[in-house]
């Protein structure tokens, strides 16, 4: 459930990333570079929050019991 939306904000970081963005000394950031550059911080943190609250409740990772369960079924095993 939280998946998704991990791999859709990173997808958004991805477009506003500045190359070579910590060589730069911030004297010489355009504007559009340093709003690029917020955006992207920003887009990778709520894709990094999704992605830990995918790994803590999502039933897609093998740790969890939901997902042991389903490959059980999904194998024929009996608890």
């Amino acid at each position: 459930m939280y998946l998704g939306p991990a791999f859709l904000f990173a997808a958004f970081a991805s477009l506003f990333c500045v190359p070579g963005f910590f060589d730069m000394p911030l004297g010489l950031l355009t504007p559009r570079q340093l709003v690029s550059q917020m955006l992207f911080a920003t887009f990778a943190l709520i894709s990094l929050a999704a992605l830990a609250r995918s790994i803590e409740l999502d039933p897609v990772w093998p740790w969890r019991p939901e997902f042991r369960r389903a490959m059980n079924w999904l194998l024929g095993r009996v608890p």
